[in-house]
């Protein structure tokens, strides 16, 4: 079954329009984390800043373009085309896994200095075992010197102080913990146990990953919107011949009057034939059918014209002196 291709309805151009938009805003801000993640002065950054934003619209505009060329048959041109793009799109590529590379890093420090104050906590609480474990072994010491009057009384109360105070520690460190980690770390942490790697590399691939997804996936509705252009394009175009142009009809061919034409207009104008196609057909022994065209003649001529009753009459009479 062959199904007719139809232009896209507003709502699904509105929504490809969005994704192309946020597709592309979010392949420049990417790009343009790396450059404001250098410790470089302000101009150095905006100079770079720039020059990222013009790679990133001159990538998709010749992904645009490419189309354009492969849909005029310009195989040469378009792969031209397609060069030109693998090189712009590697550089923002690699742009675009920097700056998410920088992001990525600036949790992992918010992270590694919230794993290090709970470390701190478990550090104290560590600190505190080890005082209880000594206090335990005095106590100890007095049972067997027969002193518990003395020392061990104070061993014990000395051990529940630190006892709560390791409570409190781990309500602390527990309440951090919570909010130790973002989900993106979390994700990370996940895969690198699940795969064995080291978390630098599946940082990288995360963020690699990403980088091109993000770039191939500006690239497929830029060529959905470059591919509904053409076709509504070659629609407008196929209307176009489709009208039909004016024809102008040609002039009728008069044929030329017969030679007893001016004897009949100088009759009627005389007053001498009545102005009328059945007097006329009398006179000139003709059928009916000759008749019509000699009045159509008389019309055009301005011999007669018609009156509202579709009878005619001379426009011009002449009268006998």
């Amino acid at each position: 079954m062959h199904y007719q291709r139809l232009p896209k309805g507003h709502f699904a151009l509105t929504v490809v329009y969005l994704i192309t938009g946020a597709s592309i805003a979010a392949s420049m801000v990417f790009s343009l984390l790396l450059f404001l993640s250098l410790e470089q002065g302000l101009l150095m950054k905006l100079m770079f800043g720039g020059l990222a934003l013009v790679f990133e619209v001159g990538k998709f505009y010749i992904w645009y373009e490419m189309g354009e060329r492969t849909n005029r048959g310009d195989s040469v041109g378009s792969l031209k085309a397609l060069c030109f793009y693998g090189v712009l799109a590697g550089l923002s590529i690699a742009g675009s896994v920097g700056g998410i590379n920088a992001a990525t890093n600036t949790l992992m420090k918010g992270d590694e200095a919230k794993a290090a104050e709970v470390q701190s906590y478990n550090d104290k609480i560590v600190s505190l075992d080890r005082e209880i474990e000594i206090n335990e072994q005095a106590a100890q010491a007095y049972i067997d010197m027969k002193r518990i009057a003395n020392g061990m009384t104070n061993m014990l109360a000395r051990n529940q102080e630190l006892r709560a105070r390791q409570d409190e520690l781990r309500r602390e460190r527990d309440q951090i913990a919570i909010t130790s980690q973002s989900s993106l770390m979390g994700l990370m942490s996940s895969l690198a146990d699940g795969l064995g790697w080291p978390l630098e590399r599946v940082q990288f691939g995360i963020v690699a990953a990403l980088s091109v997804l993000l770039d191939f996936f500006a690239a497929f509705f830029i060529s959905l919107l470059g591919e509904e252009t053409r076709f509504r394009r070659s629609q407008r175009k196929q209307e176009q011949q489709a009208v039909p142009t004016a024809v102008v009809p040609d002039e009728p061919v008069v044929p030329a009057r017969p030679d007893y034409y001016h004897e009949l207009v100088a009759r009627l104008q005389a007053g001498e034939l009545r102005c009328a196609k059945g007097a006329v057909s009398r006179m000139l022994e003709k059928p009916l059918e000759e008749v019509e065209d000699i009045f159509h003649w008389l019309l055009q001529d301005g011999i007669v014209y018609r009156k509202p009753n579709r009878h005619f009459a001379l426009s011009q009479q002449t009268t006998q002196p």
